[in-house]
């Protein structure tokens, strides 16, 4: 009887062991399904998104040089007028007198924008006449918090949007930053300027301003999802095709851009995981979905 049980003893222990082996193979040798994404080059920039309005290089109110009654506007908003080109003319009106018309010069050379007044209204020299816009160049003012006070500087690289051309983008460069900050607002002021000799840009128009804080071209790159953090370093699992497992990487990342990261210790055309990266370890069986 001692014997039989024994032997039953013996039996359980060797089937429990031969049970855990089997079981220990098979989570050795579990397959995850991944997809794969190789390094490759892209340019990386960081950018500050602000909102602005476009003017024009200069604009000019012009104002008649006498008191009278406008005789006669000679333009129309959209005419372009030469710098001293006459734009309008006033007579002076005193009872018992007859004046001839003055001419009214403009004194800025520019597309006209707007003509206040209507002909035989009675003008002085404060009353406006015509608003003159150079815009074979255009400025764009916005507002920039205080943190980034210290990545602004003249010459940097800026590009607008504006909804009139929604798939144009328009680049210019700094050319003011204001050295007084706005106690209220906590913002500075910053102006760019932009080349419109094209005519598209217009005073008055509502911009979205990109400021281009840092850039990098053809910097080796992968999804910024690819990465897994472990004790807060970044880590990427690479590709080993011939095998059919990850090899588990510690990353040495430069900056991102939201959607790609600078990657630099891995080669162009290198694999990474970039979906399908939950249970992942170092050696891990792998089945890539196309």
């Amino acid at each position: 009887m001692k014997f039989e049980f024994t032997k039953f003893f013996i039996l359980f222990v060797f089937l429990n062991f031969i049970y855990s082996c089997s079981k220990e193979t098979i989570v050795n040798e579990d397959v995850f399904y991944v997809r794969v994404e190789k390094v490759s080059r892209r340019d990386l920039r960081k950018e500050i998104i602000l909102f602005g309005s476009i003017k024009g290089k200069d604009e000019a109110i012009i104002y008649p040089r006498i008191s009278g009654k406008l005789v006669k506007n000679l333009v129309r908003e959209g005419d372009y007028v030469k710098k001293d080109e006459f734009i309008a003319l006033v007579k002076k009106d005193e009872v018992g007198s007859i004046y001839e018309p003055s001419p009214v010069p403009s004194t800025l050379g520019g597309y006209v924008g707007k003509v206040y007044q209507d002909e035989g209204s009675d003008v002085s020299p404060i009353t406006p006449i015509a608003l003159v816009v150079d815009q074979s160049s255009v400025r764009v003012q916005c507002d920039v918090p205080e943190k980034y006070i210290s990545k602004i500087k003249i010459g940097q690289r800026v590009f607008i949007k504006v909804a009139a051309y929604k798939d144009r983008i328009f680049y210019g460069k700094i050319n003011k930053v204001s050295p007084v900050l706005d106690k209220v607002s906590r913002t500075f002021l910053v102006e760019s300027i932009f080349d419109n000799s094209n005519n598209l840009l217009r005073s008055g128009m509502s911009a979205e301003v990109h400021i281009i804080i840092e850039e990098i071209n053809s910097a080796p790159t992968i999804p910024i999802n690819s990465i897994v953090y472990r004790n807060n370093e970044p880590y990427v699992y690479l590709v080993d095709r011939e095998k059919s497992i990850v090899n588990e990487i510690k990353a040495i990342t430069g900056f991102d851009d939201g959607d790609y990261v600078w990657i630099k210790n891995l080669k162009l055309g290198d694999e990474v995981v970039v979906e399908g990266m939950n249970g992942l370890k170092n050696g891990s069986k792998i089945k890539i979905v196309e």
